[in-house]
């Protein structure tokens, strides 16, 4: 890309889109600068491994709730005879857990931009583990009545918050560790760390509710789970003594002479186009997460009766080919370019998505299991988001921006969501493919966008080619 090229862009999307002030890098170029050596830096595979367990045991835990939700309203709430209200309480209680997550995002990442990385993952992680902890022994709605749903919600609440700044303290974190051009493949696996937290949850789940009776479930067995949750997240914070700083923040911790205020986040978003790119993707990757595995088995089994085969294996194959479509997006992005990525992988979405409705439309059940598994790949594209959200903002207040943005998109999707769809859903049959349709095009634009901005049609050369300008 010519230096003619960059001049054509505007000086102030220069500066926000590749992050760019007198004192801050963007992370590809600082990561290459703080390690003084080629650009191909190699995050240590303990940081890369930490970052991994550490997304999947954040989500086991934060999860677990939703594959047990009709064992936990029996055991926390009163019996319900309407089931249509009770499917509506689990999709509000799942709701309430992202209502708390900006409160997190706001104040864990203002932390983090502050004191470091390093210490806000402590925070979070500690935070996640009191909250499971509490949850163990919680007392039930046969022991004190009205006021076990209300510690039960905040409780969710407190994890909630945790939880929401938790990824993108994870993405960050790796990031700032990583190549310049591999970021969107160690993005892709901090994703994929969230993503094996939800299969695991899947399987726990699967294995308690065929093991014990509901009368044991509702007894004693919900609790089992976040034991097993509580012990992980502990092994999480004892993996934390042997992580490193980031270097890239290492390195503006050494340069900066005072504390960036809260005034600085404010301005980071005084930029109409890295606000808007930002909501856009973050509440595209929100939910997609939310609507494309979690919530589709049950959008779909409101209008249309399928085998038991797919109520019981939808969710597992969905995840574990999500996973799947996640490296491979994020591998793609680094060798292709971002922008083409995202244009491939949201026309696969849209296609799947209608194929699959179609099949179903028809009453054929005999490959509902395999196009839901190729649905769950295409959905694998979220991967591909937080290479882009990462480079909207300076290293100075890229957590709490990248926090602030990313938990209330995921607020919004995460409670409007599910009721919205719950409630079209009944009204219009295939209601969640014309969603994911529209997810698809958004998504599209946004990559036909990306791909022939100056800035952003190779991301990896992004930072190099924008100094060289200057």
């Amino acid at each position: 890309m010519t230096a003619n090229q960059h001049d054509n862009t505007p000086p102030h999307l220069r500066q926000v889109l590749a992050g760019a002030t007198d004192d801050t890098s963007s992370i590809k170029d600082q990561t290459a600068d703080t390690a003084n050596q080629s650009d191909y830096v190699t995050p240590p595979t303990s940081q890369i491994l930490f970052v991994v367990f550490t997304s999947m045991v954040g989500c086991f835990d934060f999860l677990i709730y939703f594959y047990l939700a009709d064992v936990i309203n029996q055991a926390f709430f009163p019996a319900l005879s309407n089931s249509w209200l009770n499917q509506l309480q689990t999709i509000g209680l799942l709701s309430a857990g992202f209502l708390s997550r900006p409160i997190g995002g706001l104040l864990i990442g203002r932390y983090g931009d502050i004191h470091g990385r390093k210490p806000a993952l402590f925070i979070s992680l500690s935070f996640l583990c009191a909250a499971t902890i509490v949850t163990i022994f919680l007392p039930t709605y046969a022991q004190i009545g009205m006021l076990a749903p209300i510690l039960f919600v905040l409780t969710r609440l407190l994890q909630g918050m945790a939880f929401g700044v938790f990824s993108p303290l994870s993405w960050v974190f790796i990031a700032e560790h990583a190549s310049k051009h591999s970021i969107s493949t160690y993005c892709s696996l901090a994703v994929a760390g969230l993503i094996a937290g939800n299969l695991a949850a899947v399987l726990f789940a699967k294995v308690l509710l065929s093991t014990l009776t509901m009368a044991e479930l509702t007894s004693f067995g919900w609790r089992i789970p976040f034991v097993i949750g509580s012990v992980l997240s502990l092994v999480a914070l004892y993996c934390w003594r042997y992580t490193k700083e980031t270097p890239v923040f290492t390195t503006l911790k050494n340069q900066r002479n005072s504390t960036p205020r809260y005034l600085q986040v404010f301005s980071a978003f005084n930029q109409p186009l890295a606000l808007t790119l930002s909501l856009i993707i973050a509440f595209l990757q929100a939910s997609l997460i939310m609507v494309a595995v979690l919530l589709l088995p049950k959008l779909i089994a409101i209008k249309f009766s399928l085998p038991s085969t797919f109520t019981n294996y939808a969710i597992l194959l969905g995840l574990i080919f999500q996973l799947i479509g996640c490296l491979f997006y994020g591998c793609m992005a680094d060798r292709f370019g971002t922008g083409r990525a995202l244009i491939v992988a949201a026309t696969a979405l849209i296609l799947q998505a209608l194929i699959f409705y179609n099949q179903l439309s028809y009453g054929n059940g005999d490959y509902i299991l395999l196009l839901y598994a190729l649905l769950g790949f295409c959905s694998g594209m979220i991967g591909l988001f937080p290479s882009i959200l990462l480079q909207l903002f300076p290293t100075q207040v890229r957590l709490t921006s990248l926090s602030i943005t990313y938990t209330c998109a995921s607020a919004i999707a995460g409670t409007a969501l599910p009721v919205a769809l719950y409630y079209l859903t009944n009204v219009v049959s295939f209601s969640p493919a014309l969603y994911l349709t529209f997810v698809g095009l958004t998504t599209m634009v946004l990559g036909v966008y990306l791909h022939h901005m100056a800035l952003f049609n190779q991301l990896d050369n992004l930072q190099s080619s924008t100094i060289s300008n200057r």
